[in-house]
This record gives C-alpha cells, sequence and structure tokens, in this order.
C-alpha cells in the first residue's frame, strides 16, 4: 500500500505526523509526499518520497502546470492535486496494488485494514462524511453536506485497476475546473465525489473509525474512549484515523460542543498540537511559491477568479505569473 499526501511547505508538519503515524501502524506502507512548491526540500523522516507537483504533473505529461496551479489558493493546494497524485501513483508505482490518498491533517492510530478488504471487491473506496442522521427538526447538517460534498476528499482508496485508473483520471480533469458552473467553497474537488458510487465500482466504508472529524464529533456512533492503551470508539469500534483539520477553528469549537471535560478526544487533540507545535520549530511557515506573480507582487484573489473565468472561456494563453494584478484577462 502506498499513502500518498499533498502539501505545501508550510503543511510539512502534517505531513511528517501523517507518515509516523502511518509508519508506526503499518510499517511496510509507503509514504510519498507531494510538495506544491517551486522548490524541493531534502528528505524527511518517514518519507519515502518527496516529489514536486511540478515534476508530477510532468511525469504525467501535463505541461500546463504554471496555467494550472495559478487558478488555486494556497488553501487549495490539495484540491489541485490529490487527482493528479493519484494519477501519478497508479501509473508509477503499477506492481502496488493499492493507493490511498489521504490529507495531511490525517492520523493513523490502527492498521487501515478495512480498505484492503473493500477493494477486494471494489476499484475505489470512500468515506462518507456522516453515518448517521440529524435529528427530525434539523436538517442542516445535511443541507450542509450536499453543498460540500458527501463523501470526505481527504480519504480516496484505489485499486490499481483499469476501473481504478479511469476514475483517478476523471477526478484529475473535472477537478481543474477549465468549465463554467464550478462548486462554490474552497474545497471544491469534493462534491464530484457524490458522482462516484455511480460512474464507477466504488464501495462506502461506513466503519465509523475512519475520518473522525469536527463535522461528525457529535455522532453517537464516534464517543471515543481509552481502552488499556488504544483509543476506541462507541461499541469498541476501533479507531482507524482520524482528521485533525482545525480549519477556521472547528475542530476547537465542535470538541467545546460534544466531548467531556475528560474526554478522550481531547487528549488526542492536545498531543497531536504539541507534537505538530514542535515540529513548526523544525518547519517554521512559509510563503507559499504560487501566491505571487514573477515580479514579486502578491497575487490577488480576484485576480485569480477572473483568470479562471478566462480559462473557461479560452481567452488568455501564456504563463499568468508573468503578469500583475492590473492585468487584462
Amino acid at each position: 500500500m502506498i499513502i500518498g499526501t499533498v502539501v505545501n511547505a508550510s503543511g510539512l508538519p502534517h505531513a511528517r505526523l501523517l507518515a509516523n503515524s502511518v509508519k508506526r501502524q503499518m510499517p511496510s506502507a509507503k509514504v510519498l509526499v507531494c510538495l506544491v512548491e517551486e522548490k524541493p526540500v531534502e528528505s524527511l523522516p518517514d518519507v519515502d518520497w518527496i516529489f514536486t507537483a511540478r515534476e508530477i504533473s510532468a511525469y504525467l505529461g501535463l505541461y500546463d502546470f504554471d496555467s494550472y496551479i495559478f487558478k488555486f489558493n494556497s488553501l487549495q493546494c490539495g484540491t489541485a492535486m490529490k487527482g493528479r497524485l493519484l494519477t501519478y501513483l497508479l501509473e508509477a508505482f503499477p506492481g502496488e496494488e493499492h493507493i490511498v490518498y489521504l490529507d495531511p491533517e490525517m492520523y493513523v492510530f490502527t492498521p487501515l485494514n478495512e480498505i484492503g478488504h473493500m477493494l477486494s471487491y471494489y476499484d475505489v473506496a470512500l468515506t462518507p462524511h456522516h453515518l448517521e442522521p440529524s435529528d427530525a427538526w434539523d436538517s442542516s447538517r445535511e443541507i450542509g453536506t450536499l453543498q460540500d460534498g458527501t463523501f470526505h476528499s481527504g480519504l480516496v482508496a484505489v485499486k490499481n485497476s483499469d476501473e481504478g485508473r479511469h476514475f483517478a483520471k476523471w477526478w484529475m480533469k473535472i477537478i481543474a475546473g477549465d468549465f463554467s458552473g464550478l462548486p462554490g467553497g474552497i474545497f471544491t474537488d469534493q462534491p464530484y465525489l457524490n458522482f462516484v458510487p455511480a460512474f464507477f465500482n466504488a464501495g462506502v466504508l461506513r466503519h465509523p473509525g475512519y475520518s473522525l472529524a469536527f463535522w461528525n464529533l457529535h455522532e453517537n456512533g464516534r464517543k471515543v474512549f481509552r481502552s488499556w492503551d488504544e483509543y476506541c470508539l462507541t461499541n469498541h469500534t476501533p479507531l482507524r484515523c482520524a482528521n485533525f483539520s482545525n480549519f477556521l477553528g472547528l475542530l476547537d469549537s465542535r470538541i467545546d460542543a460534544c466531548v467531556p471535560h475528560d474526554g478522550a478526544f481531547r487528549q488526542l487533540w492536545s498531543d497531536y498540537k504539541h507534537n505538530l507545535e514542535w515540529l513548526y520549530l523544525q518547519h517554521p511557515p512559509l510563503s507559499w511559491s504560487y501566491d505571487y506573480f514573477y515580479s514579486g507582487e502578491k497575487i490577488a484573489d480576484e485576480t485569480k477568479l477572473r483568470y479562471r473565468e478566462a480559462r473557461v472561456y479560452r481567452s488568455f494563453q501564456g504563463n499568468p505569473f508573468t503578469l500583475s494584478n492590473h492585468s487584462d484577462f
């Protein structure tokens, strides 16, 4: 099994924690980091390979990298490269049967056994954001999930088969967004996964121990407990992996709302933050390479939106990083 993830330089501490957790629980698994920066970095502990997003794109024969990455901001570097990374891993490692994409904020607590089992029957495995419906009087979570996507794009597993490669290429193409009517929001790769069970031989992994995160901490089946030296969920279900994304402080707020003061998940989050702080001393946050024109001018969000629209209508050709915020597209 190969585990792949995507980060910019500021996300390297997350990637190192992910890689360490994978190696401790699944020593035979390989970890590859796609770095969305112009300059490469030196090797990292527990990481088997590090390639830049440009190198991965070139391997796939996609030499449009500058015009492609310009459309995305630093928060979307993972969104931009998930499809390309999966396609690359399936092609570059033909002898590897199972490929798994994990967000860098993921942390593995026990071996991901169910993924391998599911990929013996299906070519794609997805995890839903929610496994329990909301109360009858409140459908706000369902409505929000319809907008953001039913399945979590932070964990996507693919078999190295014709069907698996077909899925990865489809997702790679549709994420590019060179068409009108794009989904709103920041993480625009995710809503497209709604189609995957209809388009491909895909299975839905309903194990509550996968993708525990701020959006499902309220569910009755996902209460975290300490059992001897391991963490488990309701009914002694093993905790496989958690997503420690604290986007906009949402994890902190959901912990305060859903987790008792002596709850086990608070300890998990505290330990994770402590380790992350130590790694930030080694990898302090940096400016993103692709947030600036070659002139050094910061690229405005409005400029990226104008350029994305120009790409839809093919009204601009060339390298956008040579321009400025005042350029016409």
